[in-house]
């Protein structure tokens, strides 16, 4: 059936609907979009792992067969079942459970990330790497150039010293990378495979904003005196789905690098250890350099397209899930500067009755994110959805759940930069019991954050008005 779902893909690309047509033109019916994997003896049907994953509620079931079914069209692949996903809340958990994991790395260490520096806990994964590359394993690194600037000469040098393979991506020194055209593309995923067994993805970088756990509610510090770290979401997969993030990473280093020579190792045959159904989904941004400010809408629109050639997964899976919502859809996002079709899917849901609720920061690490986000308030709580801003720090978070059963987390933002210039990667999960540990985490957000109304927006000053739309104007860029 793969063969013929990726027919489907294909046709759809060069139909020009590569951004993604509407559910109705989108033929599903006997798509196999569920593959299953358990020892031969017990090998679930596709409707097995569908109800192992959501249950037997109608509604729940006829959300997933259609959302599930439509990627799967869309991404040409079908989503993998029987996976243990956990839910990684903030810098320490994370990186506790990456570290372990690479110290425990048998054959290779996969590691791609935005951002690394030289501090303390980057110093502390440079450690794990270089003993582990010491001790044979193969261990390679890819990181972004602008992301790495913090990474210094010695610091790079003593991972090649060990035997570390790197990769900076889309280097910012014009001798090393003469393509100029290429800076404004740049790698903002956060991947990690170890041994084939195990994959991260998430938000979080290696950096020293993670030191510490944000503030959680009903409590006003991190109760250790150290500042609060940055509010942010990781998760930990296990099963079947792990050789999706193996090959994600793998198309990332073979594009630059060249082959790699295969080992067994590198896609282990992984039993199922859970009931979630996983898909990874990626963008691969466009190489552009703009001298302007800003850039017409139509002009933004028309790159929009041009550039979801069917590389822009997570683009497409956020749409194909909110315009089939009847329940509940809530987003948390950092950098908030969405697309007029991406809006206007959510106006359509809250309209249609659904919690459409959307959480972004109210403390910014980049001054001019909450004003640009700021610009859409307005037209989002007059069609019914409701705004949120977290107070106490920086919130980092790219995830969303809709229906109580579909999640996504992931590196990528709901902004032009994640649209259409960076490189990025999500995981989709359809599970009930993984989507309510998100509905949990979502709610607690909230119990630190201040709702924004329509009456209350409406009376700020002329002065912050100006800001929001002086600052949409280079809505594509930042």
């Amino acid at each position: 059936m793969r063969t013929t779902t990726t027919t489907l893909a294909g046709a759809l690309m060069l139909s020009g609907c590569a951004v993604l047509p509407k559910p109705a033109n989108i033929q599903t019916q006997g798509v196999e979009w569920i593959k299953t994997a358990a020892p031969a003896c017990a090998t679930p049907s596709s409707e097995e792992a569908l109800k192992a994953a959501v249950g037997s509620n109608p509604e729940a079931l006829r959300f997933a067969r259609k959302v599930g079914a439509t990627e799967a069209v869309l991404a040409g692949e079908p989503m993998l079942a029987g996976n243990a996903v956990e839910l990684l809340v903030d810098g320490p958990a994370t990186h506790a459970e990456q570290l372990a994991a690479i110290r425990k790395a048998k054959h290779h260490i996969h590691l791609d990330v935005y951002i690394i520096t030289d501090e303390k806990l980057g110093q502390a994964y440079a450690d794990a790497l270089e003993e582990r590359a010491r001790n044979g394993v193969k261990v390679r690194l890819i990181f972004d150039s602008v992301g790495g600037l913090n990474a210094g000469y010695k610091f790079r040098e003593s991972l090649k010293d060990a035997g570390v393979e790197i990769y900076e991506f889309n280097s910012v020194n014009p001798l090393k990378e003469p393509r100029i055209w290429r800076l404004n593309r740049r790698s903002h995923r956060k991947l990690l495979v170890v041994d084939g067994t195990v994959a991260f993805t998430g938000g979080i970088n290696i950096t020293d904003e993670y030191a510490s756990p944000s503030p959680v509610a009903g409590s006003s510090g991190t109760g250790n005196g150290q500042k609060a770290g940055w509010r942010d979401t990781h998760i930990k997969v296990q099963g079947p789905a792990v050789a999706e993030f193996q090959r994600a990473f793998l198309e990332h280093w073979e594009a630059a690098k060249g082959p790699v020579e295969m080992a067994p190792e590198y896609f282990p045959n992984n039993a199922a250890k859970g009931s979630n159904l996983v898909r990874v989904v990626t963008n691969h941004g466009a190489d552009l350099l703009r001298l302007t400010l800003g850039i017409p809408e139509d002009a933004a629109k028309k790159l929009l397209q041009q550039n979801n050639d069917g590389r822009n997964g997570v683009y497409a899976t956020y749409l194909t899930a909110i315009r089939e919502a009847k329940q509940q859809i809530w987003i948390t996002q950092a950098y908030f500067a969405p697309s007029d079709e991406f809006l206007d899917l959510l106006k359509q849901a809250a309209k249609r009755g659904v919690d459409v609720r959307v959480l972004v920061p109210g403390v910014a690490d980049v001054g001019l994110l909450p004003i640009v986000a700021r610009n859409y308030y307005d037209e989002m709580l007059s069609a019914g959805i409701r705004l949120f801003e977290y107070q106490p720090v920086m919130i980092h978070a790219k995830t969303a759940v809709v229906d109580h059963v579909w999640s996504t987390v992931g590196s990528s933002n709901l902004d032009f930069r994640s649209f259409i210039h960076n490189d990025e990667a999500n995981a989709v999960i359809i599970g009930k019991a993984f989507a309510t540990e998100m509905d949990r985490l979502y709610t607690e957000d909230l119990q630190l954050s201040k709702e924004i109304t329509l009456e209350a927006w409406r009376e700020r000053p002329l002065g912050e008005r100006l800001k929001e739309k002086s600052a949409a104007l280079i809505k594509f860029w930042i």
